[in-house]
């Protein structure tokens, strides 16, 4: 018995292969198929091109992806000339000078200068209470309130803790790690989302807490160093470390939108470390990722001591002691001798849990600078709060865990 041949193309006479009822072999001669009728409908003699023959189609289509990918490709190109710019424009201007309200006390006033320190928010950053025994859960939702919560509670433990002083104004010093950055391949996988989309995120929340403290105080500095989280390279990089950064340059975007708010100034860091002086006190900020070691009994105290140390006789070869290093980075309240060291705001995580690392609460810090005496009363800032979203997973038998601080 015979079998059944297969039809053969309308249009170009190859055998037809797909269902019975098409009339040619691929997409390409049914285009071309169509072109043919039009032009014979119309009464017109085409040409070779006007058959819509396979390959001239095939040759459509690649264009037509082809420009797409070019104007994508010159929108970006413009995008990245005008970043550029911006950051080249930024670059030039010559640091930002300290306020003389913030370098020379007023004469016959019980004045004292508040510092409020705000560092390791990571915003972006998702720790999960489940993994580290509900010591600690973090988010978008529960970052935004720790954040109402510094802002606040600084101005509550100035104005009601400590009455009384003559406040000029408050210093809003930014340590570093204000994102979480995706550095690490478990950050990329685990972040609410972009960098960039966290930037944009919080950009709002920080313009809202530097003007309520504006409100509150009258003016506020806002002296910043870039951490090692928001890094635009996976390894960190020793050249061009402040601009690719996006700690930087979320702060330039902060000056930028407050430029034309009175009582608002700023002094972003150019390198990794920055100074600044209140009254006869002088301050040299840095994120402390530079430093290395922390392990056995002695903990972080060894290498902080140590890189003190190279600090001050570095600083003091170039004229430019100083009195106080404040430090971020270690997540943990501490103050030693002559270093001061932040808490963070996201609190206790996956790799503080896993390395066995003491507990601590998401606390900041707060101190005042005496116009003669310096740094003199210090005290935590609490940012947790009972209602934040990760506690209404806490299982029962689990109550009597660490409270909100």
């Amino acid at each position: 018995m015979r079998k059944n041949k297969l039809p053969k193309c309308a249009y170009c006479s190859a055998p037809n292969k797909r269902h019975k009822r098409a009339e040619t072999c691929k997409a390409e001669c049914q285009y071309a198929l169509r072109s043919k009728r039009y032009f014979e409908q119309r009464g017109d003699t085409p040409t070779a091109p006007e058959l819509g023959a396979p390959e001239e189609h095939r040759i459509k289509r690649e264009n037509a992806r082809l420009r797409a990918e070019l104007a994508a490709a010159l929108e970006m190109s413009e995008r990245d000339s005008r970043l550029l710019q911006f950051i080249e424009s930024t670059l030039e201007k010559p640091l930002g000078a300290v306020p003389q309200w913030v370098r020379i006390p007023k004469s016959g006033s019980r004045q004292a200068m508040p510092t409020m320190f705000l560092s390791d928010t990571h915003y972006g950053e998702n720790i999960s209470p489940e993994q580290i025994e509900y010591l600690n859960g973090y988010g978008t939702e529960t970052a935004l309130i720790r954040t109402e919560n510094f802002f606040k509670n600084g101005i509550t433990v100035a104005r009601d803790y400590l009455k009384g002083l003559d406040y000029p104004g408050v210093v809003l010093a930014l340590g570093g790690d204000l994102f979480s950055g995706d550095i690490h391949e478990e950050l990329d996988k685990t972040n609410a989302g972009p960098i960039q989309v966290e930037m944009l995120r919080w950009i709002e929340p920080m313009i809202a807490g530097i003007k309520m403290l504006r409100d509150e105080f009258g003016r506020v500095f806002i002296p910043s160093v870039v951490g090692n989280h928001p890094r635009g390279t996976r390894k960190p990089s020793h050249k061009m470390r402040v601009p690719n950064n996006f700690d930087w340059f979320f702060v330039e975007l902060l000056a930028k939108f407050l430029k034309d708010e009175k009582g608002i100034e700023f002094r972003n860091g150019r390198s990794a470390d920055v100074n600044y002086t209140v009254y006869e006190t002088r301050y040299r900020m840095s994120h402390g990722d530079q430093f290395r070691g922390g392990s056995g009994i002695a903990g972080l105290l060894s290498p902080l001591m140590i890189g003190d140390a190279r600090k001050r006789k570095r600083a003091q070869a170039a004229n430019k002691e100083y009195d106080w290093l404040l430090l971020a980075h270690w997540h943990q309240r501490l103050k030693f001798k002559r270093i001061y060291v932040n808490g963070s705001l996201k609190g206790y995580d996956e790799y503080a849990y896993h390395g066995n690392f003491d507990y601590e609460h998401a606390e900041q810090s707060f101190w005042l600078t005496d116009p003669t005496k310096g740094l003199t009363i210090d005290a935590p800032i609490f940012v947790e709060s009972a209602d934040e979203p990760w506690r209404a997973l806490i299982p029962s038998r689990d109550n009597l865990l660490p409270r909100a601080a």
